[in-house]
């Protein structure tokens, strides 16, 4: 089996820099900005049995929300696609984009698509002005991911805070990370459904975070739209949740693929990590759940990242 990471941070210590000028040293509550470095990767790699990992990053709201935020999306992009051509076969490249800069973000859909050789984009589930991903202002940018046929990784927001984490003023009680980014994901995806957007654009080939959140739990719920609160609605809400693709970052456990099964088809489930904020055990406790439970991850990769090849005839 081919084992292809396709959760897989990159926090170049340059991008750390650069936060910290700004002010921003977190990314949410309690988790630090990390210094990265390449050689930390390839390690987990070498020592967990992956042949290869897709790298993304997302850049905190705070520096997007600054007026040099779309050069610093730029620059992020750059180092990501400088180690994926100095390291052939070991990397893929998700790039950022600025939102909610939406003239920004076509621009750096191009840059990235056409000069970096990006392998697609990560998207927050949930943008700092407080639109969801789905909302009418990105209709241009899906318009433009539909046409190159991208693989988008949908990913929550770091910034993104409900009310279980605490009020804005008082110190967070159930850190973001372990309940509200996964129903940022959920938020997202039921957008993406119900606004029509997978619907109208079906060459995006969208990946979910986390198992998708709490959307193989909620499928059934979603399904019971079309006879209750939104019966004239168009289309299968089953069929395009089983067109998603649903990776294994802090989904490995036997009750989540379990629940995953329920709505991806085979070629559907991707093996992720969330790597450097899950560490080398964890990574490795990915990686045995996931094999004990799927044995089609590795293939289902390579059809989504093709420059990756190489990597399975190790």
């Amino acid at each position: 089996m081919t084992w292809i990471d396709v959760h897989h941070h990159a926090y170049h210590g340059e991008l750390a820099d650069a936060l910290a000028r700004r002010g921003v040293t977190h990314m949410a509550p309690g988790v630090p900005v990390p210094r990265w470095r390449v050689e930390d990767s390839l390690r987990v790699m070498a020592s967990c049995g992956l042949d290869a990992a897709i790298l993304s990053v997302l850049v905190p709201d705070q520096a997007l929300r600054l007026p040099d935020g779309p050069d610093l999306v730029r620059a992020t992009n750059e180092w990501t696609a400088e180690l994926v051509g100095a390291h052939p076969g070991r990397f893929g490249l998700l790039a950022t984009l600025p939102l909610p800069d939406l003239d920004a973000s076509l621009a750096e859909v191009g840059h990235a698509f056409d000069a970096l050789d990006a392998d697609g984009v990560v998207l927050p589930a949930s943008l700092a002005d407080g639109a969801l991903l789905g909302d009418p202002p990105q209709e241009p940018l899906f318009a433009e991911l539909d046409r190159r046929e991208a693989v988008v990784l949908v990913h929550p927001n770091p910034g993104y805070r409900c009310s279980c984490t605490g009020a804005p003023d008082s110190p967070a009680v159930v850190p973001p990370p372990l309940v509200d980014f996964v129903m940022d994901t959920t938020r997202a995806v039921a957008n993406l459904l119900f606004r029509g957007v997978l619907r109208r654009h079906p060459r995006i080939r969208f990946v979910l975070a986390h198992g998708g959140g709490t959307i193989p739990f909620l499928a059934g719920r979603l399904e019971l739209a079309e006879t209750w609160v939104l019966p004239d609605r168009a289309g299968s809400v089953r069929d395009e949740l089983a067109g998603l693709y649903y990776e294994t970052a802090q989904a490995f456990s036997p009750g989540a693929l379990s629940c995953v099964d329920t709505v991806a088809p085979p070629g559907h489930v991707l093996f992720g990590t969330d790597f450097p904020f899950m560490t080398e055990p964890v990574v490795a406790a990915t990686r045995r759940g996931v094999a004990a439970h799927r044995a089609d991850v590795g293939a289902a990769a390579l059809a989504l990242f093709p420059r990756l090849r190489a990597a399975a005839r190790r």
